[in-house]
């Protein structure tokens, strides 16, 4: 064997290697969900919103949060005194003053409205001028330190009184965050209903290519027999003529019957969020449609039970209950934020003077006995727009939110009744639709069965076989249809209800169940 050759078997070979590689694989609803759930750009946004939630609850949060308050300062001045100034006795430069000053501040506000602070401060003054406070000559730049603290309590008597005002937004944020979460597994079931609808609509589109070329194949071994009948002078010639009609029209349906499953295919990952180059390695569907007797469905379905379901699932119903407990929490709060601003504060001072040049000097200023400060009151601070038109504002459109809210709230589960009894009813439909296109399509083999024999023994004309042959083809088309039907109807009766699955944290709870049962 030559290089050459080699070579050109050896790109052969890794050619074929490659489209292998790249070949389409089986999915099944299971694996469609789990893909779903994990590459749909609606469930990521979902995730989104729900950690938007969150950040609004931390906001909310900080309200409680140390409060941490420090500075530090420096300063210098200098004043030419006046002629008349006695001080110019003791020296002719400008008074010169330094100064400097450190503080450190704590506050808090508790969940019950009361909030303590803590503060220390340091101040350090010193200048040129020999004569002290006490009229003592002692120097030019005698340090002179004050230290002082106060510890505080406020206690709102008006507004913002009472944990139940002081924590109104953080609760209320706490069940944005719930809400939030519920209303993405929903909105997370409803991609799960279009992924098994776009699943099994990709299923009908691969069955009725099955069923165009079956039908294909039928109709070539016509044109074989009739064939072999004109050459045994046993029918006209003429008859080619129509079966070759017959047969250029099943192949143009096959044609069509292609392009629908692949516009079905890529469909179905455009639901299930993945890219066209993705969608096209889709293969062929695994799980088959579900079956009457395996679905859990019997005759004489109690409407109640399924409206109690889907009353007690329905993650948007709990969502749409906990956004209005939460605008009823901000109502409260704006309500509240209606009165006065009305506050008690006790508090207690202690410190202390020094004065003398050096660190021991400054810390005693706080611990010796001398020049020691101690004291307490109370004070009593109001205040009160006149007019209040902020927190009137803020008030009626919580107001108006909050019975919008009670309104959206009674409509969603006044639709959700009707939804499930109209998806109760398409599911009881379907099942009827099922049974008799079974029935027609079983009647409709034995007719063309027997047709065919006819038609082989000469005992009926060839028009008769084609029409049997197309009405063959159209009861296996309804007959698949209605089997779509009834997967679709059993997954909406499951969506309505609220138990589709779709929280994105349980994708091992997800089983073929779900699409081929009802709820029970």
């Amino acid at each position: 064997m030559t290089k050459k050759a080699f070579y050109i078997q050896l790109i052969v070979l890794l050619a074929t290697f490659q489209m292998f590689s790249q070949s389409t694989t089986p999915v099944n609803l299971v694996k469609l969900s789990q893909i779903t759930l994990a590459e749909s750009p609606i469930v990521k946004q979902n995730i989104l919103t729900i950690s938007s939630a969150e950040g609004g609850f931390l906001v909310q949060k900080s309200i409680f949060d140390y409060q941490l308050t420090s500075g530090i300062s420096w300063n210098r001045d200098e004043f030419n005194l006046f002629t008349a100034d006695p001080r110019n006795s003791f020296f002719n430069d400008p008074l010169d003053s330094r100064g400097a000053g450190v503080s450190v501040g704590l506050q808090k506000t508790f969940r019950s409205s009361l909030t303590a602070a803590l503060s220390v401060d340091y101040t350090l003054a010193t200048d040129n001028f020999p004569i002290n406070t006490f009229n003592q000559n002692v120097g030019a730049f005698i340090d002179n330190h004050t230290v002082s603290s106060t510890f505080s309590l406020t206690q709102p008597l008006l507004r913002g009184r009472g944990r139940s005002i002081a924590t109104a937004l953080e609760e209320a944020s706490k069940l944005d965050i719930e809400s939030a979460d519920n209303n993405a597994n929903f909105a997370n079931s409803f991609e799960l209903f279009q992924m098994s609808t776009a699943y099994w609509q990709y299923v009908s589109a691969y069955k009725s290519l099955e069923i165009f070329n079956e039908n294909e194949a039928r109709v070539r071994r016509v044109l074989e027999i009739t064939e072999e009948l004109v050459k045994a002078d046993k029918r006209p010639a003429g008859d080619l003529a129509q079966v070759k009609a017959d047969l250029a029209n099943q192949e143009r349906q096959t044609r069509v019957a292609e392009q629908i499953l692949y516009a079905a295919k890529l469909n179905l990952g455009r639901v299930v969020g993945l890219s066209e180059e993705t969608s096209k390695q889709l293969g062929n569907p695994l799980d088959e449609f579900p079956s009457i007797e395996a679905s859990g469905y019997a005759k004489g379905l109690n409407e109640t039970t399924f409206l109690q379901i889907a009353q007690s699932n329905r993650a948007d119903i709990e969502a749409a209950k906990q956004t209005l407990e939460a605008i009823e929490l901000q109502l409260q709060f704006t309500e509240n934020n209606k009165r006065p601003q009305l506050d008690l504060t006790g508090f207690v001072n202690y410190g202390g003077m020094n004065m003398g040049n050096g660190i021991d000097r400054a810390l005693a200023a706080f611990s010796r006995n001398e020049g020691r400060n101690f004291g307490y009151g109370v004070r009593l601070s109001f205040s009160f727009p006149l007019n209040n038109n902020l927190a009137k504002g803020n008030f009626i459109q919580n107001e108006i939110a909050f019975k919008d809210q009670e309104i959206t709230t009674t409509n969603l589960q006044r639709n959700i009744d009707l939804n499930v009894s109209i998806a109760l009813n398409n599911l009881e439909n379907s099942v009827q639709v099922l049974e008799k296109a079974k029935e027609a399509l079983e009647f409709n083999e034995q007719v063309f069965d027997n047709e065919q024999e006819k038609f082989k023994n000469g005992m009926t004309i060839l028009l008769n076989l084609i029409q049997f042959q197309e009405r063959l083809t159209f009861a296996q088309i309804e007959y698949l249809r209605a089997q779509q039907e009834f997967a679709n109807a059993i997954v909406n009766l499951r969506f309505e209800t609220g138990t589709l699955v779709a929280n994105k944290n349980q994708n091992s709870s997800i089983n073929k169940d779900l699409f081929f049962t009802i709820p029970n």
